[in-house]
């Protein structure tokens, strides 16, 4: 998700580009509805309860139009086909496709979690961050994930060097575990010292 500024004169000032991330779409989401509002179209794309009609289509067709300077070509070719010219229908598909509860989704983030890895350069904290996404999409899918099984995870998708460290988190206690899952979220970075197994918080 970048801030872009369109030099064109089409299209926001400083336009929301969602880049098809699904981890980043609830962000995105929150951001363009906050730029829609500052431009008297928030209530074309989220219904107000005391709504009697809904907004004529030339007020649709603006909000496409604006909704479209921000998707990437993935995104974009998700609505021009269901919802060409409909402003919060497109959006509506967005929010489907993207944090809906099908199966096919479900199955996509299970797998994702499941073979987490951390990657060579990854800092610790990114990899959680990574983790707990996909855990998040999950739970909002009305999907059981429990704080054991994301710290199995993402144990099990750190390197060898991190072996020692995964053991003893095994071993301890919950407490311990919640410790040290708190300790990754602000922030924290492992060290091995002569067997020894130290987590340092910033």
């Amino acid at each position: 998700m970048t801030t872009t500024t369109n030099s064109t004169g089409y299209g926001p000032r400083r336009g929301l580009l969602f880049d098809g991330n699904e981890s980043k779409y609830e962000l995105w989401e929150v951001k363009f509805l906050g730029y829609m509002r500052l431009q008297k179209l928030y209530k074309v794309f989220v219904r107000h309860t005391s709504e009697k009609d809904p907004p004529d289509a030339s007020t649709q067709a603006d909000a496409f139009a604006k909704l479209v300077q921000c998707l990437d070509d993935r995104s974009l070719s998700l609505v021009i086909r269901d919802a060409r010219d409909d402003g919060r229908k497109a959006l509506e598909v967005l929010r489907q496709h993207y944090q809906g509860k099908g199966k096919p989704r479900i199955i996509s983030l299970y797998t994702e979690l499941t073979s987490l890895k951390k990657e060579e350069n990854e800092p610790i904290v990114d990899y959680v961050i990574r983790a707990e996404s996909f855990a998040t999409a999950l739970r909002n899918a009305e999907e059981a994930i429990s704080d054991a099984l994301l710290i199995a995870m993402v144990l099990k998708g750190l390197p060898r060097e991190y072996d020692t460290f995964a053991t003893v988190v095994v071993q301890r206690e919950k407490q311990m575990k919640d410790t040290w899952w708190k300790g990754c979220q602000r922030g924290g970075e492992y060290h091995v010292d002569e067997a020894k197994v130290r987590w340092e918080l910033f």
